[in-house]
């Protein structure tokens, strides 16, 4: 292949002919074909026909809009498909084809291929190029591709840092934000909002940073605090919290899909999936920089002078949907990288890379080359293999505490072999024993007929020939004389010598199936597989003397094995079959059914004990540290290719892990770490994304952080910053509190302080008639917007103020009680929901605790809008249903908390009405309450009263409705 002056030519082998086109980047077969054909036609490209009136109406009403939409994302002049560009004017050639593939007709594939034109777009384009497919005179028509608007995009630009605007207000500017969001206000003739009450904001802020209600006595403490620095020393004490890294850990989990559990229909737990949501707990109470965060999660295990901290981050990896018997394999080792893709495209980056995934991304600059080169970035990371091997790694985070671990490891081996060694003893004296026991002349004249075969069970032996026949001398049934270790089968008769009348009794353990005769009678018989310690017995009357003796053996599959004894008077139990035939699974029951009668009671005892302590013993562990880590498969990764419309059968030009070209990207630079088990280019990837060069990294997450304060961001749609995203409404904050983030070296508790100590957050949700005359939509933060409480809040809010929350952190997940009738609507009725191993201690911890299943979601957080745990949630919704005031009414968790809320009020504030009711509300409600509300509070008492309820029962109804009431569930 040569090429000549931006012509490829390609020669063919031996034929001397020569095929040519012209050469674009990432052409596609499909988009090459139509070239091909107009020039196997004979057809020389023409002047492109010239338009003018009534046509030039046709096409910049018609044409152009449909050419745009649909077609000139793949033949734009950044990446002309096949050569072909439907962003300038056409041949009537090109044209008629285009047309030919727009219909499907040609045995072709169809274009666009995203989907079938609608019929009138189809005719639209059918009448232009029936009337010469003209375009307007002049110059090429300008016809703007997803490139260039890419180029224009704000987001996508480089960073930096915009200078603080100057405001008339400047009495109301707090800190730079203010400045900025002032711009805004009085460009429209508005201002900030007057500030919030204390008690509005001691409750905002405790929700925001901690997720938890403040008590009534810290409400009274900070109303009644007269220092100025009041609320910025409150906001410091909130962010020291433990609880706010729960509270703040939640939105992370959201973000990166996490569950515990794989779905599908077994839905399997991943083991210790918990650490990783410890870890991202951790991080924020720490408050690890968040470039070190991203760098942790992404390529922790290559990262130098690594902790166990950093290789818990890449659980990461783990917690998507994972199909543990797939139908297509490879199909589902590339939706697994699909998963990783969409998910850190869209946390990190704030882009749907995944769109790109069967071609060019149709609305954002993103081709399919990038996407596969963000592929590539993962393609050495092992399949995770819950149910079998599993990526677990044993991780010592001190040399202490991996000592502490050898030393409980020793102990545990020398213990098991001072058991072992004990047991030794006595089954070998019991072995000493038993020989002694055994007599040669118990069974005499023995002789065997060895068969093989398959048979279902035990066959007519009589009926069928032998293999080989033979003698056994001394006379024990011996299995040895068999050629093979399956389907073969034995018959071994002789004389039994009875030594005096009485009652014997005939022991018999065999593997597969067994029968006896005892002088012609059947004595005992075992069935096909009857397994290891099955033995089974049989008394028979025997008088002095000789009897017939035949004994029945078939065996099936491995391992063999039979065990024949019997015991009379006068004489203790003795094996009628040597030892070597026994199977060693069968030789505990023996030996715990000889040894009393050959050892004696104490030994029997001391036996007794031994295996009890050997089982026990057996299941205990040393306890290894373990995680659930991200593997791959030594320093060499697979090439990654494009695959054509995603099918990986499929595979086109192959690629080199590269970042989107959208953001400045290029080809990653990649060195394996130390110790060659990966490959390096997860740590490539994670030093791109945390660089502060990357345009979008800081963007996103102060955009989220904002979300999370504000009730959206300044992007409403906080995982698509692409050209189909909204637009910020304040680009020029966002630009600069993303450059501060980084100035405070990522720290998101600067970010924190910096935006909870703005007027712009202290607003009243009330805000004002002019700002909600001219801001509806509250698109220029004119006012505060009330929330509701997230799905865990108000859980746990219902055990806070019930007093009942316990507060304990980390650790593995707790199951609260579910209704039985969920439980069972699974697929395994009650499958991996453990509540009878929980205390009522572990039922009330706060709810990130809760064990995620994604089959059954615990009911109460599904109710209020928990997100889908198998894809990135970037928000929450907040709806209003019946079903919602139906759990709360009637609920279990509910009942109980207010039957414990009542108790606690009665024990705190007596039970005179009016006291109670003060009591009660101020905790349901972290306020004083008015005197109307304490009045009606008690008014509705007395009529439960009246109605018949007892005084315990009115007070639990009083306290059942104030859990209902809007502004236990809403904030200002």
């Amino acid at each position: 292949m040569m090429n000549l002056g931006g012509v490829t030519t390609h020669r063919g082998e031996g034929d001397g002919t020569e095929m040519r086109w012209y050469r674009v980047a990432n052409a596609t077969a499909a988009g090459a074909a139509i070239l091909l054909a107009l020039m196997a036609a004979g057809r020389t490209p023409a002047a492109p026909p010239v338009s003018s009136g009534r046509e030039n109406a046709l096409f910049e009403t018609k044409v152009r809009p449909l050419l745009l939409s649909s077609c000139v994302s793949c033949h734009g002049k950044e990446h002309p498909q096949g050569g072909l560009r439907l962003d300038a004017p056409v041949t009537i050639a090109q044209a008629e084809e285009m047309l030919r593939r727009v219909r499907g007709e040609g045995g072709k594939t169809r274009m666009p291929p995203g989907g079938a034109l609608p019929a009138d777009k189809i005719a639209t384009l059918a009448h232009w190029v029936r009337t010469g497919a003209k375009w307007p005179a002049g110059k090429t028509i300008p016809v703007e591709t997803l490139a260039e608007k890419g180029r224009q995009h704000r987001v996508f630009q480089p960073l930096r840092r915009p200078s603080v605007p100057p405001v008339r207000a400047k009495t109301s500017v707090r800190n730079p934000i203010d400045a900025f969001v002032l711009r805004r206000l009085e460009a429209k003739g508005m201002t900030l909002s007057p500030n919030a009450s204390r008690p509005e904001l001691i409750r905002r802020l405790s929700y925001d940073l901690t997720g938890l209600p403040p008590t009534p006595e810290e409400v009274a403490a900070f109303v009644a605090d007269p220092a100025p620095d009041a609320y910025a020393r409150l906001v410091d004490r909130l962010l020291a919290s433990p609880h706010y890294g729960e509270k703040w850990a939640r939105h992370w989990l959201d973000l990166v899909r996490y569950a515990e559990t794989n779905s599908y229909e077994r839905d399997n737990p991943k083991p210790h999936a918990y650490k990783y949501r410890d870890y991202v707990i951790r991080s924020f109470n720490e408050d690890l920089p968040f470039d070190r965060f991203i760098r942790e999660q992404i390529a922790g295990d290559e990262l130098p002078g690594g902790n166990e901290a950093a290789l818990v981050a890449t659980g990461y990896y783990r917690l998507g949907i994972w199909d543990d018997e797939p139908a297509d394999v490879k199909q589902a080792e590339f939706d697994d990288l699909d998963d990783l893709v969409t998910t850190t495209g869209q946390t990190f980056l704030g882009l749907t890379l995944d769109c790109a995934r069967c071609h060019d991304h149709k609305l954002d600059p993103i081709s399919q080359q990038d996407y596969y080169r963000f592929v590539s970035f993962f393609r050495n990371v092992n399949r995770f293999r819950n149910g079998g091997p599993t990526d677990e790694a044993v991780y010592f985070a001190t040399e202490a505490r991996k000592k502490e671990y050898e030393a409980r490891a020793a102990a545990l081996a020398a213990k098991r072999a001072e058991n072992e060694r004990l047991l030794r003893e006595i089954t070998t004296a019991h072995r000493l024993e038993r020989a002694r026991a055994m007599r040669a002349d118990d069974l005499t004249d023995v002789v065997y007929r060895y068969y093989e075969g398959t048979w279902p069970g035990i066959p007519d032996f009589d009926a069928l020939k032998p293999t080989a026949t033979g003698t056994l001398n001394p006379g024990f049934l011996d299995l040895r004389p068999r050629k093979r270790e399956e389907n073969y089968g034995f018959v071994f008769e002789g004389t039994l010598n009875i030594p005096r009348d009485g009652e014997y009794t005939f022991h018999l353990d065999t593997d597969d199936g067994s029968r006896l005769r005892i002088n012609g009678q059947k004595t005992l018989e075992t069935t096909a597989p009857s397994g290891p310690d099955t033995e089974r017995k049989a008394e028979v009357r025997l008088a002095a003397g000789r009897v017939s003796f035949r004994l029945e053996y078939q065996q099936a599959v491995g391992p063999a094995g039979i065990s024949l004894a019997w015991s009379g008077p006068g004489f203790a139990r003795r094996s009628l079959s040597a030892p070597e035939s026994v199977a060693p699974a069968s030789l505990p029951a023996i030996e715990s059914a000889e040894i009393p009668l050959l050892l004696g009671a104490e030994k029997a005892k001391r036996y007794a004990e031994l295996i009890k302590e050997r089982d026990e013993l057996a299941k205990q562990d040393a306890a290894p540290d373990r995680v659930l880590v991200v593997t791959e498969s030594g320093p060499t990764a697979p090439e990654t290719f494009v695959l054509e419309r995603g099918d990986p059968t499929a595979p086109r030009a192959k690629v080199e892990p590269g970042f989107p070209v959208c953001i400045g990207g290029g080809t990653a630079t990649v060195a394996p770490p130390s110790g060659a088990k990966s490959a390096g280019r997860r740590t490539a990837l994670a030093h791109w994304l945390a660089s502060p060069d990357n345009p979008l990294t800081a963007r996103v997450f102060v955009n989220r952080l904002w979300q999370h304060h504000f009730g959206r961001g300044i992007v409403r749609t906080p995982n698509d910053f692409g050209l189909q995203g909204a637009p910020p409404t304040h680009p020029e904050l966002l630009d600069w509190l993303a450059a501060e983030f980084i100035r405070q070296g990522w720290s998101i508790k600067a970010m924190h302080r910096l935006i909870l100590n703005s007027n712009t957050y202290r607003q009243s949700a009330r805000g004002t008639t002019v700002a909600r005359a001219r801001d509806p939509e509250n698109d220029l933060f004119g006012r505060f917007e009330p929330r509701r409480l997230t799905a865990e809040e108000i859980r746990d809010s219902l055990l806070a103020v019930a007093g009942n929350l316990n507060p304990i952190l980390y650790g593995p997940s707790v199951y609260p009680e579910i209704p039985k009738d969920i439980l069972a609507g699974q697929s395994i009725p009650g499958a991996g929901w453990h509540t009878d191993r929980m205390t009522p201690e572990d039922r009330n911890r706060r709810s990130i605790y809760i064990h995620v299943k994604r089959s059954l979601i615990y009911p109460l957080l599904a109710s209020f809008d928990l997100p889908e745990t198998d894809r990135t949630s970037p928000f929450r919704f907040a709806s209003v249903q019946p079903t919602q005031a139906l759990a709360m009414m009637n609920g279990d968790l509910t009942h109980r908390q207010a039957a414990v809320l009542a108790g606690r009020v009665a024990k705190e504030a007596g039970t005179e009405g009016t006291a109670f009711a003060r009591r009660l509300l101020s905790l349901v409600l972290q306020r004083p309450p008015t005197g109307a509300q304490i009045a009606e509070s008690v008014a509705l008492m007395e009529r439960l009263k009246r109605r018949g309820a007892n005084e315990e029962r009115a007070r639990h109804y009083l306290a059942l409705t104030a859990l209902n009431l809007n502004e236990f569930f809403y904030v200002d």
